[in-house]
């Protein structure tokens, strides 16, 4: 790759991934962060109940470890959840 390609490849991913990124505490105390302007969101201790127009995916059913984490990830604005509880 020329390293003037090199150069916009970096600079476009850069821009994508720092677009509209936030980070909150929320009232469980766990972390909420925002990433691409919303399109994918990533919670910590979240045991809220999901949207019902998302495609709910619940990973202790696939592959539990036992304790439920609270852990949560959005993807599309809410339009596939996957939640660990």
């Amino acid at each position: 790759m020329k390293p003037k390609n090199f150069i916009a490849v970096a600079a476009v991913a850069t821009l994508l991934f720092a677009s509209g990124c936030a980070t909150r505490t929320t009232a469980s105390g766990g972390k909420e962060t925002s990433l691409l302007a919303g399109a994918v969101t990533v919670s910590t201790r979240s045991f809220q109940p999901t949207a019902p127009a998302t495609l709910d995916v619940d990973k202790s059913k696939i592959a539990s470890t036992g304790d439920p984490s609270g852990n949560k990830v959005t993807l599309l604005w809410g339009l596939i959840t996957l939640h660990d509880y």
